[in-house]
Protein backbone atom coordinates (compact mmCIF):
# COMPACT_ATOMS: atom_id res chain seq x y z
CA UNK A 1 0.00 0.00 0.00
CA UNK A 2 1.03 3.64 -0.44
CA UNK A 3 0.35 6.37 1.72
CA UNK A 4 0.74 9.70 0.32
CA UNK A 5 0.14 12.14 3.48
CA UNK A 6 -0.49 15.40 1.44
CA UNK A 7 -1.27 14.93 -2.25
CA UNK A 8 -3.38 16.58 -4.89
CA UNK A 9 -5.58 14.17 -6.96
CA UNK A 10 -6.81 15.81 -10.27
CA UNK A 11 -8.76 14.26 -13.39
CA UNK A 12 -11.30 15.12 -16.53
CA UNK A 13 -14.14 15.04 -14.11
CA UNK A 14 -14.49 14.79 -10.33
CA UNK A 15 -17.59 13.45 -9.55
CA UNK A 16 -18.51 14.14 -5.44
CA UNK A 17 -22.01 12.61 -5.17
CA UNK A 18 -24.89 13.59 -7.43
CA UNK A 19 -23.99 16.83 -7.59
CA UNK A 20 -23.09 17.98 -11.40
CA UNK A 21 -19.63 16.88 -12.22
CA UNK A 22 -16.59 19.10 -11.79
CA UNK A 23 -14.42 19.52 -15.09
CA UNK A 24 -10.98 19.35 -13.81
CA UNK A 25 -11.99 18.72 -10.55
CA UNK A 26 -9.44 18.07 -7.94
CA UNK A 27 -9.53 17.10 -4.17
CA UNK A 28 -6.43 17.54 -1.57
CA UNK A 29 -5.94 14.66 0.44
CA UNK A 30 -3.79 15.19 3.86
CA UNK A 31 -3.41 12.54 6.57
CA UNK A 32 -6.07 10.27 4.74
CA UNK A 33 -8.91 12.66 5.00
CA UNK A 34 -10.06 15.42 2.28
CA UNK A 35 -8.77 19.15 3.07
CA UNK A 36 -9.84 20.90 -0.06
CA UNK A 37 -11.52 20.30 -3.27
CA UNK A 38 -12.46 22.01 -6.60
CA UNK A 39 -10.99 22.80 -9.72
CA UNK A 40 -7.30 22.12 -10.32
CA UNK A 41 -6.85 25.52 -10.54
CA UNK A 42 -8.42 26.38 -7.04
CA UNK A 43 -7.18 23.99 -5.27
CA UNK A 44 -3.49 24.58 -6.63
CA UNK A 45 -4.27 28.44 -5.72
CA UNK A 46 -4.07 27.72 -2.11
CA UNK A 47 -1.61 24.98 -2.07
CA UNK A 48 0.88 25.80 -5.13
CA UNK A 49 3.67 23.21 -3.38
CA UNK A 50 1.59 20.51 -2.93
CA UNK A 51 2.71 17.40 -5.87
CA UNK A 52 -0.23 16.64 -7.94
CA UNK A 53 -1.06 13.33 -9.66
CA UNK A 54 -2.74 13.74 -12.68
CA UNK A 55 -4.90 10.63 -14.00
CA UNK A 56 -5.78 12.78 -17.29
CA UNK A 57 -9.26 11.32 -19.48
CA UNK A 58 -10.23 9.46 -15.83
CA UNK A 59 -12.99 10.32 -13.61
CA UNK A 60 -12.79 10.64 -9.58
CA UNK A 61 -15.84 9.39 -7.98
CA UNK A 62 -16.52 8.18 -4.17
CA UNK A 63 -15.96 4.48 -3.26
CA UNK A 64 -19.54 3.11 -3.53
CA UNK A 65 -22.06 1.20 -0.55
CA UNK A 66 -23.24 -2.27 -0.85
CA UNK A 67 -26.21 -1.65 1.94
CA UNK A 68 -26.94 -5.48 1.71
CA UNK A 69 -24.85 -8.43 1.26
CA UNK A 70 -23.52 -11.69 2.63
CA UNK A 71 -19.90 -12.10 1.92
CA UNK A 72 -20.05 -15.52 3.99
CA UNK A 73 -21.87 -16.70 1.11
CA UNK A 74 -18.98 -15.43 -1.57
CA UNK A 75 -17.91 -19.37 -2.34
CA UNK A 76 -21.86 -21.03 -2.69
CA UNK A 77 -21.56 -21.58 -5.93
CA UNK A 78 -18.25 -23.42 -5.92
CA UNK A 79 -19.73 -25.15 -2.72
CA UNK A 80 -23.23 -25.84 -4.83
CA UNK A 81 -21.50 -27.30 -6.95
CA UNK A 82 -19.27 -29.51 -5.33
CA UNK A 83 -22.19 -30.69 -3.19
CA UNK A 84 -24.08 -31.81 -6.47
CA UNK A 85 -26.83 -28.94 -5.75
CA UNK A 86 -26.11 -26.96 -9.04
CA UNK A 87 -29.57 -27.11 -10.24
CA UNK A 88 -31.30 -23.96 -10.56
CA UNK A 89 -34.26 -23.80 -7.71
CA UNK A 90 -37.78 -23.19 -8.93
CA UNK A 91 -38.95 -20.81 -6.42
CA UNK A 92 -38.31 -18.98 -3.31
CA UNK A 93 -38.69 -21.86 -0.72
CA UNK A 94 -36.82 -24.20 -3.02
CA UNK A 95 -33.74 -21.87 -3.27
CA UNK A 96 -33.89 -21.41 0.98
CA UNK A 97 -33.96 -25.30 1.22
CA UNK A 98 -31.24 -25.69 -1.26
CA UNK A 99 -29.14 -23.17 0.88
CA UNK A 100 -29.58 -24.44 3.75
CA UNK A 101 -28.62 -28.09 2.65
CA UNK A 102 -25.54 -26.71 1.16
CA UNK A 103 -24.85 -24.74 4.53
CA UNK A 104 -25.28 -28.39 6.51
CA UNK A 105 -21.95 -29.28 5.24
CA UNK A 106 -19.85 -26.50 5.95
CA UNK A 107 -16.87 -25.85 8.58
CA UNK A 108 -16.35 -22.39 10.19
CA UNK A 109 -13.02 -22.39 7.71
CA UNK A 110 -15.12 -22.12 4.61
CA UNK A 111 -17.20 -19.48 5.80
CA UNK A 112 -13.52 -17.70 6.68
CA UNK A 113 -12.16 -18.07 3.46
CA UNK A 114 -15.36 -17.11 1.29
CA UNK A 115 -15.86 -13.81 3.45
CA UNK A 116 -12.09 -12.63 2.56
CA UNK A 117 -13.08 -13.59 -0.88
CA UNK A 118 -15.77 -11.70 -0.71
CA UNK A 119 -13.92 -8.25 0.79
CA UNK A 120 -11.27 -8.70 -1.99
CA UNK A 121 -13.75 -8.60 -4.62
CA UNK A 122 -15.78 -5.86 -3.22
CA UNK A 123 -12.87 -3.63 -2.53
CA UNK A 124 -11.84 -4.66 -6.24
CA UNK A 125 -15.28 -3.74 -7.01
CA UNK A 126 -14.87 -0.03 -5.93
CA UNK A 127 -16.96 -0.71 -2.99
CA UNK A 128 -15.89 1.16 0.50
CA UNK A 129 -19.02 0.22 2.82
CA UNK A 130 -21.05 -2.69 3.69
CA UNK A 131 -24.04 -3.77 5.31
CA UNK A 132 -22.80 -7.44 5.63
CA UNK A 133 -25.12 -9.81 6.88
CA UNK A 134 -22.83 -12.92 9.36
CA UNK A 135 -25.14 -15.80 10.62
CA UNK A 136 -21.36 -17.18 11.50
CA UNK A 137 -20.55 -15.21 14.61
CA UNK A 138 -17.06 -16.20 14.79
CA UNK A 139 -16.10 -15.41 11.49
CA UNK A 140 -16.22 -12.03 12.44
CA UNK A 141 -12.62 -11.68 13.35
CA UNK A 142 -11.56 -11.99 9.39
CA UNK A 143 -12.49 -8.28 9.04
CA UNK A 144 -9.72 -7.65 11.43
CA UNK A 145 -7.58 -5.90 8.69
CA UNK A 146 -9.98 -4.89 6.51
CA UNK A 147 -10.54 -1.49 4.45
CA UNK A 148 -14.34 -1.76 4.44
CA UNK A 149 -16.53 0.41 7.36
CA UNK A 150 -20.03 -0.12 7.74
CA UNK A 151 -22.03 -2.80 9.54
CA UNK A 152 -21.58 -6.02 10.29
CA UNK A 153 -25.12 -7.20 10.98
CA UNK A 154 -24.48 -10.41 12.98
CA UNK A 155 -28.10 -12.70 11.77
CA UNK A 156 -30.11 -14.10 14.64
CA UNK A 157 -33.30 -16.18 14.39
CA UNK A 158 -35.39 -19.03 16.07
CA UNK A 159 -38.57 -19.57 17.84
CA UNK A 160 -37.69 -22.33 20.93
CA UNK A 161 -37.82 -19.87 24.07
CA UNK A 162 -34.61 -22.19 25.40
CA UNK A 163 -32.89 -21.92 21.88
CA UNK A 164 -33.35 -18.44 21.68
CA UNK A 165 -32.12 -17.90 25.14
CA UNK A 166 -28.84 -19.59 24.30
CA UNK A 167 -28.44 -17.66 21.25
CA UNK A 168 -29.48 -14.46 22.76
CA UNK A 169 -26.37 -15.05 25.40
CA UNK A 170 -24.08 -15.99 22.57
CA UNK A 171 -25.26 -13.09 20.35
CA UNK A 172 -24.62 -10.34 23.41
CA UNK A 173 -21.34 -11.66 23.84
CA UNK A 174 -20.24 -11.49 20.03
CA UNK A 175 -21.80 -7.64 20.38
CA UNK A 176 -19.32 -7.03 23.74
CA UNK A 177 -16.89 -6.64 21.03
CA UNK A 178 -18.60 -3.53 19.65
CA UNK A 179 -16.42 -3.64 16.00
CA UNK A 180 -15.18 -5.96 13.86
CA UNK A 181 -11.90 -4.17 12.09
CA UNK A 182 -13.06 -1.03 11.07
CA UNK A 183 -17.16 -2.13 10.89
CA UNK A 184 -19.40 -1.61 13.47
CA UNK A 185 -21.32 -4.66 14.83
CA UNK A 186 -25.13 -4.36 14.81
CA UNK A 187 -27.70 -7.34 14.44
CA UNK A 188 -29.77 -8.67 12.14
CA UNK A 189 -33.30 -10.42 13.01
CA UNK A 190 -33.79 -12.12 9.59
CA UNK A 191 -36.57 -12.38 8.78
CA UNK A 192 -40.51 -12.12 10.63
CA UNK A 193 -41.21 -15.43 9.19
CA UNK A 194 -37.65 -17.01 10.67
CA UNK A 195 -37.80 -15.21 14.47
CA UNK A 196 -40.83 -15.88 17.22
CA UNK A 197 -43.04 -12.42 17.96
CA UNK A 198 -41.64 -12.39 21.08
CA UNK A 199 -37.98 -12.65 20.45
CA UNK A 200 -38.50 -9.89 17.34
CA UNK A 201 -39.67 -7.49 19.69
CA UNK A 202 -37.19 -7.91 22.23
CA UNK A 203 -34.04 -7.33 19.57
CA UNK A 204 -35.96 -4.23 18.36
CA UNK A 205 -36.39 -3.05 21.96
CA UNK A 206 -32.78 -4.10 22.61
CA UNK A 207 -31.77 -1.87 19.74
CA UNK A 208 -33.27 1.12 20.32
CA UNK A 209 -32.77 1.19 24.01
CA UNK A 210 -29.05 0.44 22.73
CA UNK A 211 -29.01 3.05 19.79
CA UNK A 212 -27.50 0.11 17.93
CA UNK A 213 -28.57 -0.61 14.32
CA UNK A 214 -30.36 -3.51 12.70
CA UNK A 215 -30.90 -5.11 9.15
CA UNK A 216 -34.62 -6.84 8.70
CA UNK A 217 -35.33 -8.88 5.48
CA UNK A 218 -38.86 -7.53 4.62
CA UNK A 219 -41.85 -8.35 2.25
CA UNK A 220 -38.82 -10.11 -0.42
CA UNK A 221 -41.25 -13.12 -1.47
CA UNK A 222 -45.21 -13.71 -2.00
CA UNK A 223 -44.82 -16.79 0.53
CA UNK A 224 -43.29 -14.30 3.06
CA UNK A 225 -46.49 -12.26 2.69
CA UNK A 226 -48.81 -14.84 1.97
CA UNK A 227 -46.93 -17.25 5.62
CA UNK A 228 -47.56 -13.90 7.59
CA UNK A 229 -51.11 -12.81 6.64
CA UNK A 230 -52.74 -15.65 6.39
CA UNK A 231 -49.95 -18.78 8.51
CA UNK A 232 -49.99 -21.09 5.10
CA UNK A 233 -48.37 -21.64 2.05
CA UNK A 234 -44.81 -23.53 1.18
CA UNK A 235 -42.75 -21.60 4.55
CA UNK A 236 -45.56 -23.58 6.50
CA UNK A 237 -45.83 -26.92 4.80
CA UNK A 238 -42.21 -27.41 3.49
CA UNK A 239 -39.31 -24.74 4.87
CA UNK A 240 -40.77 -25.43 8.75
CA UNK A 241 -40.89 -29.17 8.40
CA UNK A 242 -37.46 -29.32 7.23
CA UNK A 243 -36.00 -26.87 9.80
CA UNK A 244 -38.14 -28.85 12.42
CA UNK A 245 -40.73 -25.89 13.70
CA UNK A 246 -43.78 -27.43 12.69
CA UNK A 247 -45.18 -26.64 16.72
CA UNK A 248 -43.69 -23.38 15.96
CA UNK A 249 -46.19 -22.70 13.33
CA UNK A 250 -47.69 -18.87 13.89
CA UNK A 251 -51.51 -18.08 13.42
CA UNK A 252 -52.56 -15.89 11.10
CA UNK A 253 -51.63 -12.44 11.82
CA UNK A 254 -54.63 -10.99 9.04
CA UNK A 255 -51.80 -8.29 8.60
CA UNK A 256 -49.10 -7.60 5.70
CA UNK A 257 -45.25 -7.58 6.70
CA UNK A 258 -45.24 -3.90 6.75
CA UNK A 259 -47.54 -3.90 9.51
CA UNK A 260 -46.47 -6.88 11.23
CA UNK A 261 -43.12 -5.49 11.99
CA UNK A 262 -45.12 -2.22 13.27
CA UNK A 263 -46.66 -4.02 15.61
CA UNK A 264 -42.83 -5.67 16.82
CA UNK A 265 -41.81 -2.01 17.45
CA UNK A 266 -39.67 -3.04 13.99
CA UNK A 267 -40.21 0.58 11.99
CA UNK A 268 -37.66 2.96 13.09
CA UNK A 269 -34.96 4.35 10.74
CA UNK A 270 -31.72 2.38 12.20
CA UNK A 271 -33.48 -0.45 11.63
CA UNK A 272 -32.48 -1.18 7.46
CA UNK A 273 -35.37 -2.81 5.40
CA UNK A 274 -34.03 -5.09 2.70
CA UNK A 275 -35.93 -6.17 -0.64
CA UNK A 276 -39.59 -4.80 -0.31
CA UNK A 277 -40.36 -6.39 -3.54
CA UNK A 278 -44.28 -6.98 -2.51
CA UNK A 279 -44.93 -3.79 -0.64
CA UNK A 280 -48.79 -2.08 -0.68
CA UNK A 281 -49.21 1.82 -1.47
CA UNK A 282 -50.53 1.91 2.33
CA UNK A 283 -47.34 -0.06 3.00
CA UNK A 284 -45.11 2.32 0.78
CA UNK A 285 -46.98 5.30 2.83
CA UNK A 286 -45.91 3.92 6.52
CA UNK A 287 -42.74 3.60 5.61
CA UNK A 288 -42.39 6.55 4.09
CA UNK A 289 -44.30 8.42 7.27
CA UNK A 290 -41.47 6.37 9.23
CA UNK A 291 -38.64 7.76 7.01
CA UNK A 292 -37.52 4.37 6.86
CA UNK A 293 -34.37 2.74 4.92
CA UNK A 294 -34.93 0.03 2.07
CA UNK A 295 -31.93 -1.28 0.45
CA UNK A 296 -33.34 -3.02 -2.96
CA UNK A 297 -31.42 -5.44 -4.39
CA UNK A 298 -32.94 -6.10 -8.49
CA UNK A 299 -30.19 -8.82 -9.57
CA UNK A 300 -31.28 -11.07 -6.53
CA UNK A 301 -34.98 -10.73 -6.70
CA UNK A 302 -34.76 -11.20 -10.41
CA UNK A 303 -32.62 -13.98 -10.27
CA UNK A 304 -34.90 -15.56 -7.24
CA UNK A 305 -37.94 -15.09 -9.43
CA UNK A 306 -39.66 -13.14 -6.40
CA UNK A 307 -41.18 -10.11 -8.37
CA UNK A 308 -40.09 -6.58 -8.90
CA UNK A 309 -40.12 -3.41 -6.41
CA UNK A 310 -42.26 -0.70 -7.04
CA UNK A 311 -38.89 1.54 -7.17
CA UNK A 312 -40.73 4.53 -8.84
CA UNK A 313 -43.60 4.91 -6.39
CA UNK A 314 -41.07 4.40 -3.17
CA UNK A 315 -38.72 6.85 -4.73
CA UNK A 316 -41.42 9.64 -4.89
CA UNK A 317 -43.38 8.59 -1.80
CA UNK A 318 -39.95 9.65 0.27
CA UNK A 319 -38.50 6.19 0.88
CA UNK A 320 -34.83 6.13 1.55
CA UNK A 321 -33.40 3.99 -0.83
CA UNK A 322 -30.21 2.41 -1.10
CA UNK A 323 -28.46 -0.60 -3.37
CA UNK A 324 -27.54 -4.19 -2.35
CA UNK A 325 -25.92 -6.77 -4.16
CA UNK A 326 -27.17 -9.76 -1.68
CA UNK A 327 -25.21 -12.89 -1.93
CA UNK A 328 -23.68 -15.12 -4.92
CA UNK A 329 -26.14 -17.38 -3.97
CA UNK A 330 -28.66 -15.40 -6.09
CA UNK A 331 -26.12 -12.72 -7.49
CA UNK A 332 -23.49 -12.95 -10.32
CA UNK A 333 -21.22 -10.75 -8.35
CA UNK A 334 -20.63 -8.47 -5.77
CA UNK A 335 -20.26 -5.46 -7.76
CA UNK A 336 -22.47 -2.45 -7.06
CA UNK A 337 -21.75 -1.07 -10.71
CA UNK A 338 -23.23 -3.87 -11.68
CA UNK A 339 -26.27 -3.65 -9.72
CA UNK A 340 -26.73 0.08 -10.71
CA UNK A 341 -26.73 -1.42 -14.23
CA UNK A 342 -28.94 -4.16 -14.13
CA UNK A 343 -31.10 -1.56 -11.49
CA UNK A 344 -31.76 0.81 -14.74
CA UNK A 345 -33.54 -1.53 -16.72
CA UNK A 346 -35.16 -3.87 -14.39
CA UNK A 347 -36.70 -0.72 -13.00
CA UNK A 348 -37.85 0.39 -16.15
CA UNK A 349 -36.09 3.77 -16.13
CA UNK A 350 -38.30 4.38 -13.00
CA UNK A 351 -35.08 5.86 -11.60
CA UNK A 352 -32.58 7.80 -13.37
CA UNK A 353 -29.09 7.42 -13.52
CA UNK A 354 -28.36 9.95 -10.85
CA UNK A 355 -30.77 8.85 -8.47
CA UNK A 356 -29.14 5.01 -8.79
CA UNK A 357 -25.85 6.88 -8.58
CA UNK A 358 -26.87 8.92 -5.23
CA UNK A 359 -28.50 5.06 -3.68
CA UNK A 360 -25.31 3.31 -4.29
CA UNK A 361 -23.28 5.85 -2.53
CA UNK A 362 -24.80 8.73 -0.01
CA UNK A 363 -28.10 7.07 0.13
CA UNK A 364 -26.15 3.98 1.38
CA UNK A 365 -23.63 5.76 2.92
CA UNK A 366 -26.78 7.12 5.08
CA UNK A 367 -28.66 3.73 5.68
CA UNK A 368 -25.37 2.27 7.49
CA UNK A 369 -24.61 5.14 9.20
CA UNK A 370 -21.60 6.39 7.93
CA UNK A 371 -22.58 9.47 5.93
CA UNK A 372 -19.84 11.51 7.92
CA UNK A 373 -17.36 9.31 6.25
CA UNK A 374 -18.00 7.96 2.86
CA UNK A 375 -20.47 8.49 0.30
CA UNK A 376 -19.44 11.63 -1.35
CA UNK A 377 -16.09 13.72 -1.57
CA UNK A 378 -16.84 16.33 0.44
CA UNK A 379 -13.85 18.40 2.82
CA UNK A 380 -13.86 16.71 6.15
CA UNK A 381 -14.81 12.97 4.71
CA UNK A 382 -12.22 10.14 4.20
CA UNK A 383 -10.19 10.30 1.47
CA UNK A 384 -12.18 7.51 -0.10
CA UNK A 385 -12.36 7.37 -3.94
CA UNK A 386 -12.24 5.37 -6.82
CA UNK A 387 -10.23 6.30 -10.45
CA UNK A 388 -12.27 5.18 -13.69
CA UNK A 389 -10.55 5.20 -17.29
CA UNK A 390 -13.61 4.76 -19.37
CA UNK A 391 -12.76 2.48 -22.44
CA UNK A 392 -14.48 5.53 -24.64
CA UNK A 393 -15.00 8.99 -24.72
CA UNK A 394 -17.31 10.00 -22.29
CA UNK A 395 -18.58 13.94 -22.13
CA UNK A 396 -18.80 15.61 -18.76
CA UNK A 397 -22.40 16.06 -18.85
CA UNK A 398 -23.08 12.10 -19.52
CA UNK A 399 -21.77 10.96 -16.36
CA UNK A 400 -24.43 9.84 -14.77
CA UNK A 401 -25.31 7.57 -18.30
CA UNK A 402 -21.95 6.28 -18.32
CA UNK A 403 -22.54 5.07 -14.22
CA UNK A 404 -25.71 3.02 -15.59
CA UNK A 405 -24.16 1.71 -18.63
CA UNK A 406 -22.27 -2.24 -18.00
CA UNK A 407 -18.89 -2.92 -17.84
CA UNK A 408 -17.52 0.23 -15.51
CA UNK A 409 -16.68 -2.39 -12.65
CA UNK A 410 -13.71 -2.98 -15.58
CA UNK A 411 -13.05 0.32 -15.90
CA UNK A 412 -11.45 0.91 -12.63
CA UNK A 413 -7.60 1.62 -12.47
CA UNK A 414 -7.16 2.51 -8.81
CA UNK A 415 -8.77 2.55 -5.49
CA UNK A 416 -7.69 4.34 -2.39
CA UNK A 417 -9.29 3.96 1.36
CA UNK A 418 -9.08 6.80 3.94
CA UNK A 419 -6.07 7.99 1.47
CA UNK A 420 -4.02 4.46 0.97
CA UNK A 421 -3.41 3.00 -2.33
CA UNK A 422 -5.31 -0.57 -2.11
Amino acid sequence: MVNILNCIYTAKCLITSNAPPVEGGALLVHGGRIASIGTLSEVKRHFPDVKVVDFADALLVPLLVNAHTHLELTDFPQWAKQNREGETPKNFVDWILRLIRVKQKLQAGHYQASIKNGMTQSVAAGTGAVGDILAQHAARSVYQGSPLIGSLFLETLGHDPVRVRKIKNGLDEALDDEVAGSVTLAISPHSPYTISRDYLQQIYSFCQQGQLRCSTHLAESAAEVEFIERGCGDLVTRFYPFVGWERFTPDPSRLRPVEYLQQQGGLFPENLLVHGVHLSSSDIEILARKKMFLALCPRSNAKLNVGRAAAGRLFQAGVRLALGTDSLASCDSLSVWDEMAFAHSWFNGELDAPTLFNMATLGGAEALGVENELGSLAIGKAASFQVLRPKTIVAVPDVFDYFISSGCTDDIIHIYHRGQLQ
